[in-house]
């Protein structure tokens, strides 16, 4: 897991990027404007930063570059409507290390964002293990007794959240909203937790219903 702070003041845009790299197993915090972002930043201490340029209070460029001074080592990833040549120049030579123009695909994005948290070293670093169980979020490969198993991107995120709150008894409401992120049916949660026991085979039984609640990992 990576800490990751979204610098955008469209709301609709920060909160869909919240979603989506939360459902990846990454810590995330937002802000809506530069001021507020560079306090964030000071506070959360991020290995990546997803920043719009035009922003209210201070811009993006001058934010980038205040970022770089505070934390050298810092991922920047400037994400703009600006995507004419000079722009991208701009934001290079501010102290981003990647560019990426709006409307963006979020699956690019994604993929940019975790090469950019690999070439760090911080994914290889997150390793989730349970009794025979191996997810690693950086490859988002999943393991059982040492064998890769094959999981859609929701089994996946829905092993992950099980894995990062072990023995504790989870609400198919906690549930529903973590995974998924919008109001969906209750019974979504129980036709996932049915797939992904059959994919775990064996390890199935670690998937336990607790009756008047939700489920839980557990022994």
């Amino acid at each position: 897991m990576a800490k990751v702070l979204i610098v955008e003041d469209d709301r609709r845009i920060a909160r869909f990027l919240e979603i989506e790299l939360t459902h990846r197993g990454h810590e995330v915090r937002k802000a809506e404007t530069g001021v507020d972002g560079l306090i964030e930043f000071e506070d959360f201490e991020p290995d990546v930063v997803l920043l719009d340029v035009m922003l209210p209070e201070m811009d993006g460029m001058t934010l980038a570059e205040r970022m770089r001074e505070i934390k050298p080592d810092v991922g920047i990833i400037m994400v703009t409507a600006l995507g004419e040549t000079k722009d991208k120049v701009e934001g290079l030579k501010k102290g981003a290390d990647d560019y990426v123009v709006k409307p963006f695909d979020t699956d690019e994005l994604v993929a940019r964002i975790e090469a950019l948290l690999r070439r760090r070293g911080v994914l290889q670093k997150q390793v989730l293990e349970y009794e025979g169980i191996k997810l690693e979020p950086g490859s988002r490969k999943v393991f059982v007794d040492g064998k890769e198993i094959q999981l859609s991107k929701t089994e996946y995120d829905l092993l992950h959240y099980f894995m990062k709150h072990p023995e504790i008894a989870l609400s198919k409401e906690r549930i529903l909203n973590a995974v998924w992120g919008y109001d969906a049916a209750p019974n979504v949660v129980e036709v996932y937790v049915n797939y992904l026991r059959k994919k775990l085979g064996e390890k199935a039984s670690l998937i336990k219903t607790v009756r008047g609640v939700g489920y839980m990992l557990s022994v």
